[in-house]
């Protein structure tokens, strides 16, 4: 199998499984990712009463949050208040500056995704907006042991301002999930569930699903790990294949997005 000049870089374990979905935690920035651009900050977030997030400003960029289990209550400065169920979507616009909270709705344990997303420069000072999408809104196939949920890209009503693929994978079986990563596109697979290998190809070898024996050459991950996925000319395919036996399933999140080329400037809940 031939692989790109830019494959996958594993940067190392980024999450403790341990505390994943229990305790807060930063996936990046961090010293060995500081963000891939256009990716700035990923926290798998984990709160319950009466802990949370009270009311707090962005500015300078755009969100998405992406429920795991429990649900998640939201309200805002531009008079947005709803509650986001496990496998609902929230994306919100900063832009010039908006203020909200994010708590936890009901006495479990509210765990998810939320993802920064960088805005240009010349963009920074767009109108905020807030949206919101129910699970069965977000685009699922199933197939050959292999569910694919594509929380923002082709077919999902969820979308920013970026030109973005985010895609919730799980693994059950033996099969092989091939995803697209366009040409030109940057980004990261962050590990929730499992272990597999994982490598890149060019797009002109992207085939359907199919069985086969399983073997990827390629960098092996854990639950809690992350790679990042290098930008490159030409239009890839991450390949992935579950490792282990067992029924233990293989579960990831991975985005992908056109680079801005501008370092941000971190001021807290702002960036410039």
């Amino acid at each position: 199998m031939t692989t790109l000049q830019a494959p996958l870089i594993h940067v190392g374990r980024a999450a403790n499984p341990a505390y994943m979905g229990r305790y807060p935690q930063r996936v990046f920035p961090n010293r060995n990712l500081m963000y891939p651009d256009p990716f700035i900050l990923l926290d798998h977030f984990a709160m319950q009463h009466p802990h949370g997030f009270p009311d707090h400003p962005h500015r300078g960029f755009e969100i998405i949050s992406y429920v795991l289990g429990g649900a998640m209550a939201h309200e805002d400065s531009a008079g947005n208040s709803t509650v986001i169920p496990t496998g609902g979507v929230q994306t919100v616009t900063a832009g010039r500056g908006i203020i909200h909270s994010e708590m936890p709705h009901g006495d479990d344990i509210s765990t998810g995704l939320q993802l920064w997303i960088n805005l240009p420069r010349a963009d920074k000072g767009v109108a905020p907006s807030y949206r919101e999408f129910a699970p069965e809104e977000i685009p699922t196939t199933a197939g050959n042991d292999v569910t694919v949920r594509m929380i923002v890209g082709p077919g999902s009503p969820a979308r920013i301002q970026r030109d973005i693929r985010y895609v919730d994978v799980q693994v059950a079986g033996t099969f092989r999930f091939r995803g697209e990563v366009p040409a030109g596109f940057q980004g990261f697979v962050y590990l929730l569930e499992g272990q597999g290998t994982f490598n890149m190809v060019r797009e002109t070898l992207r085939q359907p699903f199919e069985t086969d024996d399983g073997s990827v050459s390629g960098p092996k991950a854990a639950q809690g790990d992350l790679l990042f996925v290098p930008a490159d000319a030409d239009a890839r395919v991450i390949e992935v294949v579950r490792d282990g036996g067992g029924r233990a399933p293989l579960r990831f999140v991975y985005a992908v997005g056109q680079p801005i080329g501008e370092r941000p400037i971190y001021n807290g809940p702002f960036v410039d």
